[in-house]
């Protein structure tokens, strides 16, 4: 029987080879994807000796809650059905995925955190915002042992954040980069470059799912430069989204992105034709140099590294100390569905493994028990 409880109460770390999911934006396109990795996977739930429990899912329309663990063949239908958003309470959460885009959402972390609950998600408003709300996530990490998992934030799959964090902790020191960091942006510019027209690039990546059905984020920049700061504090360099300096590629508000795209088709038509006389690209680049971080979209020659990208792949190209010689530059597709469900399922296996030790701690403990008892 389903429970709707009025006050989220989130509980306690997992008993019994259980992790109690809670998951957010659950019938969007890569919360949807979730569900079925969540359950469709076992091979990876049983190498951890854990079994996965969706008890608590909802969109930003309707939530349901069962502590005996939700339907995933029914979940979408019921969640379409439902109305206003009843809670749970004491339903002993141990992580919650959050496949939104949602500010309110995020701004939930820090207390989710301080209660010992993870926190999985691609969604980079927390991890991008302010230094006061970065200060209250770093705390209530340290209070209670529990993590923000947040890797495909930036890259998707791409392993860009971990590269930075490891090279920091080597002690390595971020000289200057430059990246393409919008899949979205980099589709859009390839087609527009191959011939289609802007708008009509801008529609094609929204129905393959390389950006969002309203893509005003990403037209305007301020997804890539909110990637663009999360990927700067992993390299341990201290940065404001306000201290970006940006230059849309559309400025356009929410819901009337096609009427602008529309109207410029034929200035990006030129632009790409230009380009293609010079010997050029479009490219939307991020940059960082001299403690300057900015992005643009800009015209590269065709023999850089940048201008090689596939549409939709991210790339970043690093010099440092350690790659004073060559830079290092990691590339690959950097957007859509499938690839960010699979980060944020990876993501949600490191955190179970961390349950899953425990156990096994348990486990050998008790057989070197019993292996001290048959030699006594």
């Amino acid at each position: 029987m389903k429970k709707h409880m009025n006050n989220v109460v989130f509980g306690w770390p997992a008993a019994g080879g259980e992790l109690r999911i809670a998951l957010i934006g659950a019938t969007g396109r890569i919360g949807a994807r979730v569900v079925e990795l969540v359950h469709a996977r076992s091979r990876e739930w049983a190498a951890l000796g854990l079994k996965p429990c969706i008890v608590f899912a909802a969109n930003s329309r309707a939530a349901l809650a069962d502590p005996d663990g939700l339907r995933p063949s029914s979940l979408a239908a019921e969640l379409r059905a439902g109305t206003g958003w009843p809670d749970f309470a004491d339903l002993g959460v141990d992580v919650v995925i959050d496949c939104t885009a949602s500010a309110d959402v995020a701004e939930r972390y820090p207390e989710w955190l301080a209660r010992g609950i993870h926190v999985v998600t691609p969604n980079k408003i927390a991890s991008s915002a302010d230094y006061t709300f970065q200060t209250e996530i770093l705390a209530a990490q340290a209070r209670s042992g529990a993590r923000l998992r947040d890797s495909t934030t930036v890259g998707a799959q791409l392993p860009l954040l971990a590269t930075l964090a490891e090279l920091r902790r080597a002690g390595d020191r971020i000289e200057r980069f430059e990246a393409v960091l919008s899949g979205t942006l980099s589709y859009v510019l390839g087609s527009v470059q191959a011939g289609t027209s802007l708008s009509q690039s801008i529609s094609e990546a929204v129905s393959h799912g390389y950006a969002e059905p309203d893509p005003a984020c990403d037209l305007s920049g301020i997804d890539a430069a909110r990637k663009l700061v999360i990927l700067l504090r992993a390299a341990g360099v201290d940065i404001e989204l306000g201290d970006i300096e940006r230059t849309p590629l559309l400025d356009v508000a929410e819901g009337s992105w096609l009427e602008a795209a529309s109207a410029v088709d034929e200035t990006w038509r030129a632009r790409a034709a230009l380009a293609q006389t010079r010997h050029e690209k479009w490219i939307y680049r991020a940059s960082f140099e001299d403690g300057r971080a900015r992005i643009a979209p800009e015209r590269v020659a065709l023999d850089h590294p940048l201008a090689r990208l596939a549409p939709c792949e991210n790339a970043i190209v690093l010099h440092s100390e350690l790659y004073c010689a060559a830079p290092l530059t990691i590339a690959g597709p950097g957007a859509g569905i499938a690839l960010t469900a699979v980060g944020v399922f990876a993501d949600l296996l490191a955190i179970a493994e961390t349950h899953a030790r425990p156990a096994h701690a348990a486990l050998r403990t008790g057989s070197e028990a019993g292996v001290a008892l048959s030699i006594r």
